[in-house]
């Protein structure tokens, strides 16, 4: 290369540094080339001369060897001290010298490193590269923290995405995200998968009578009471105004009868909001049948609902697909 040393300020380290002879200090690369050099290690060991080729300096230091020292852990566990002590250093036909030197591992796999002519100056050195490190080891910090604060946004933003405002279940995305899953793991692993859907009878009439405020409460309440007998693996989304979804994973149609039929009474027995008094909702429940996508359980599972509904409400009614067996004591269609 045609000039080989650059100034030490422009590798990050105190200009006064580059005009300082009483102590050598030079930047070398993962090849032992030199990068940097200031005055005292050109007083060592003066450049060559112009020249197209890297200036290697591995051959100047004869105890310890450069590659030993790249071999190094950090000293002490510290973040850049690699070596203290005696260096044995001799260049071309000049006469062996041993100077107390300090070499340290530098940014990108590079070897800063210093020698002392006075111990003063290499002292100096020594906290001007500390201070260095203190201050790259706060900028990482401070980077780890944003990332740490980044991700916990991006998480509080996805979830927000995923999570209906009023109620705080599930919403429609929420769903359509979780049934797929579910199917393409109820199909892997043979496993069976219920989705139970429920409608709040007579919501409308709430709504006139109390007005919209009391409306959603209800509706919070509800959301409250369906993740209260849900389990951690299952979902329930609010799939648009009073009507709800819940995805029970690894769940035959006997258990998703049983479960909603434990809904369906402490619904009954205990009201969801006290001024308005007892409140009931209808039931569709359906299991996926062989070959079968998540919307086609969905529907099948709204079609029990609305026979729900027309048989009278406040009742289940299960979804029986070809070679599905029935759960006893509930209607079916």
């Amino acid at each position: 290369m045609s000039d080989p040393v650059r100034s030490l300020a422009d590798l990050g380290l105190p200009a006064f540094l580059q005009e300082m002879g009483s102590v050598m200090i030079a930047l070398l690369d993962e090849n032992g080339r030199v990068l940097a050099a200031n005055r005292g290690f050109l007083r060592l060991a003066p450049l060559p001369g112009p020249t197209d080729q890297p200036w290697d300096v591995r051959p100047l230091f004869i105890n310890p060897r450069l590659d030993d020292i790249q071999a190094l852990t950090p000293y002490h566990g510290g973040a850049l001290l690699l070596y203290r002590g005696m260096l044995n250093i001799a260049w071309a036909d000049r006469q062996r010298q041993s100077l107390q030197g300090h070499i340290y591992r530098w940014q990108q796999g590079r070897l800063l490193v210093a020698a002392e002519y006075d111990v003063e100056g290499l002292e100096m050195l020594g906290a001007a590269v500390m201070q260095l490190n203190d201050e790259l080891t706060g900028t990482q910090r401070q980077l780890l923290r944003a990332n740490q604060e980044l991700k916990r946004n991006e998480e509080v933003i996805l979830e927000l995405m995923h999570t209906d405002p009023l109620t705080g279940a599930g919403n429609r995305r929420r769903l359509d995200e979780v049934l797929a899953t579910e199917v393409e793991r109820c199909r892997r692993y043979e496993q069976a998968l219920c989705v139970v859907m429920i409608d709040l009878d007579h919501f409308k009439t709430v709504n006139d009578r109390y007005g919209h405020a009391i409306g959603d409460e209800v509706l919070k309440q509800f959301a409250a009471l369906l993740r209260g007998h849900a389990r951690q693996t299952d979902l329930v989304a609010r799939l648009n105004g009073e009507k709800f979804v819940v995805v029970l994973p690894a769940t035959r149609l006997k258990n998703a009868v049983i479960s909603a039929e434990r809904t369906r009474r402490q619904l009954e027995s205990h009201p969801l909001v006290e001024q308005i008094g007892q409140i009931t909702a209808s039931f569709g429940i359906a299991m996926l049948a062989s070959g079968e996508a998540g919307e086609d359980l969905l529907q099948r599972a709204d079609q029990a609902l609305y026979r729900s509904k027309r048989e009278g409400r406040n009742r289940l009614t299960q979804s029986i697909a070809p070679d599905q067996d029935a759960a006893p004591d509930v209607s079916s269609c």
